[in-house]
């Protein structure tokens, strides 16, 4: 190539990358600034702890998170398929990056050359970068087909996603070609031939370079040079203002999730005067870390194949919920940028975030579970609902009555209060005053106090923690609701009013230790009383009937109960990790017979439909969550299908009913009751 050529060369490449460069971190400082243009009280990032109780350093457990997570790939690998691709893809594209970034620096200073500065190093990682590539077309292959042929459901149709394929498979191409060539071209090598890169070598053969003349190879590298260059380019300044701006927000969002998975709904200070609003109503409120996850999300559609509204023909879908959500922030980034602080409802008619999305939601906390870029979807839903219910007084009809009833006879049914006790009169199990002494107290919450079904399950418990010789009380009338419902439909000044009186309840008896049969005042005691100055030893019947059996304080006989398959509570499995106590105090029960597994278990169960409220909602649009997630269990040909929860015992007793089939809904305590009545 002529001098002239060089020199203009380096000056346009120069140009180039300054242009490029510059016009990229524009646009990386605005995102950056619209961060912390909203207003919302950023998130508090708790060290985790270990299992010997002590804190972790947070900076040495964000680098495990860097390693586990990030480089690891595990949650992008939950998905076997695509996720052995993304990883293909993700580590092939980031090893080939010191190969642009030396042909960018050897097009402003044509001498530079790694090989010649790292001879041997450059030399074993150019192999491994060779092969890596080869993996990550192999990967965009796959990706390319699933698009096409597989098309699942959940994957949104993106013509950007189809340019992020062309853009990167055109750089890993041109990355071989240019290798390629420097296999047989000293000007294409800058006078040091490649060896050691077989997928280039095999390119070489393939294109028969050996049989170029030199001024050809000069030619082809020329030009595929440029090619490379302005393709790296135009993707720079692609990302940022395209779905995969995740490329530059997921790393961080997750080597900053949350070390300790968060159990609880956000406390707002009800009582403060200087308030203007309760909860999320405007885009400005949200804080930075939200605008991270909204920056994260890739659209990967994994959020939507696991929500149980989305399943059944809801107007929610986790992925658009996220999408709408972003939407409203850039149609107002310039506003927000401004330091404007007069915005429009987030939800409004017209406006990108509709009101069946946010209560839609059962908050079983699949999407979360499913998100590889740890996308904290429920953080916004529920200060969403929280604006709706006390500043708009906008929610379902249905709450009116739900809201009404707890305030006035603290359940949401509207039982009187006086009989909460009434169910334990027959079994003599005393009231706290009459037994301090007692091992431990059983809060029995207002479903399996007051409802008919839910009584026949604190009554069979109770029978089993007297078989025991278990010393038991309860609060009775002096119980409240637990708030759970409540808060989560948003009204938080109500459950604040029930959460605070059973907190100053259960402080003056000095309780310390809980039981409880319900997932959803397990959860709210354990994690959301403490707040509230309510520190409880909190266990949930599961855990503490496998503790006795294990203790030798029950003796099962023996007998075959027939298959068993069992439902895994929201709030008990994704919200808490207990999956394995009720499975194996099943199996316990059961003569040693391991349940039979629905083919949706665990993490991935999917909701009964009662959570979140919707217990008390209707269910007017596509198919009924409770009747879909019903089939699953009877699909297993189990003859009983166990739960350990008062609402998952009702939607599976009414989904039982409507499918007109002969297994049975029971709660765990009701299958060792019968057991040890045997």
């Amino acid at each position: 190539m002529t001098e002239l050529y060089i020199s203009i060369k380096q000056l346009l490449v120069a140009a180039l990358l300054i242009a490029s460069f510059s016009f990229f971190a524009i646009k990386v400082r605005r995102l950056i600034a619209l961060m912390q243009s909203v207003k919302g009280e950023a998130p508090q990032f708790l060290p985790a702890t270990s299992e010997a109780n002590t804190e972790i350093a947070p900076p040495m457990e964000r680098l495990k998170i860097l390693f586990s997570d990030v480089l690891g790939q595990t949650n992008v690998r939950r998905k076997l398929g695509i996720g052995l691709a993304h990883t293909a893809i993700f580590f092939g594209f980031l090893l080939i990056q010191p190969h642009s970034l030396e042909m960018m620096i050897r097009g402003i200073f044509p001498a530079f050359s790694l090989h010649s500065l790292l001879p041997t190093g450059y030399t074993i990682f150019l192999a491994l970068a060779d092969w890596l590539a080869f993996a990550s077309l192999i990967g965009f292959g796959y990706v390319a087909f699933r698009r096409v042929v597989l098309k699942p459901a959940y994957l949104p149709k993106s013509q950007d996603a189809w340019v992020i394929i062309a853009f990167t498979t055109i750089i890993i191409v041109t990355f071989f070609i240019l290798n390629a060539l420097a296999t047989i071209s000293t000007y294409a090598a800058n006078g040091h031939v490649l060896s050691g890169v077989p997928i280039s070598s095999a390119v070489a053969s393939l294109m028969g370079m050996k049989s170029w003349s030199p001024a050809t190879l000069q030619v082809t590298f020329e030009l595929t040079y440029w090619v490379h260059l302005l393709t790296i380019m135009a993707f720079l300044l692609f990302i940022p203002s395209s779905k995969h701006l995740h490329l530059l927000a997921a790393v961080p969002n997750v080597v900053l999730k949350p070390a300790k998975l968060e159990k609880s709904i956000a406390k707002t200070d009800i009582e403060d005067e200087d308030a203007e609003t309760f909860g999320l109503g405007f885009i400005n409120e949200l804080n930075w870390k939200q605008v991270m996850d909204l920056y994260a999300c890739t659209e990967c559609g994994r959020c939507e194949e696991q929500c149980p509204a989305a399943k059944t023909g809801k107007a929610l879908s986790p992925r658009e919920f996220i999408h709408s959500v972003k939407s409203e922030l850039f149609d107002n980034a310039d506003a927000l940028l401004e330091g404007k602080q007069e915005f429009e409802p987030l939800v409004r008619e017209g406006g990108h975030v509709l009101a069946e999305q946010i209560w839609d939601c059962t908050t079983c906390r699949a999407c979360e579970e499913a998100c590889p870029v740890n996308i904290q979807h429920l953080d916004i839903m529920f200060e969403a609902r929280k604006y709706q219910v006390l500043m708009e007084a906008a929610f379902p009809a249905e709450l009116n009555d739900t809201f009404t009833n707890i305030e006035n006879q603290s359940n949401p049914w509207g039982f009187p209060t006086a009989s909460r006790g009434d169910w334990a009169k027959e079994l003599n199990i005393p009231h706290i005053s009459d037994a301090p002494d007692a091992e431990i107290i059983y809060f029995a919450g207002s479903a399996l106090s007051l409802d008919d079904r839910g009584k026949k399950v604190s009554q069979a418990l109770m029978k089993v923690l007297k078989a025991a010789g278990v010393k038991v009380a309860i609060l009775g009338v002096d119980e409240q609701d637990s708030g759970d419902d409540a808060r989560r439909c948003g009204n938080e000044y109500l459950a604040q009013m029930t959460m605070q009186s059973n907190v100053e309840v259960l402080n003056e008896y000095g309780v310390k230790n809980i039981l409880t049969a319900c997932p959803h005042t397990y959860n709210i005691l354990k994690n959301e009383y403490p707040e509230f100055g309510g520190l409880y030893n909190v266990v949930h019947h599961s855990e503490y009937l496998l503790k006795l059996l294990n203790a030798g304080r029950l003796t099962v006989p023996a007998g075959d109960l027939g298959s068993i398959t069992y439902h895994d509570s929201c709030y008990l499995g994704r919200w808490n990790g207990i999956f394995e106590a009720p499975r194996n105090l099943l199996k316990q029960i059961n003569n040693n017979t391991p349940i039979v597994e629905m083919a949706a278990s665990h993490e991935k169960g999917m909701c009964c439909g009662g959570g979140g409220g919707r217990m008390f909602m209707e269910e007017d649009t596509g198919e009924r969550i409770n009747v879909v997630r019903t089939k699953q269990a009877v699909e297993t040909g189990a003859q009983t299908v166990a739960v350990g929860c008062p609402y998952c015992l009702t939607m599976f007793s009414d989904g039982l009913g409507e499918l007109e089939t002969t297994a049975t809904a029971k709660d765990i305590a009701e299958i060792l009751a019968e057991k040890l009545e045997a």
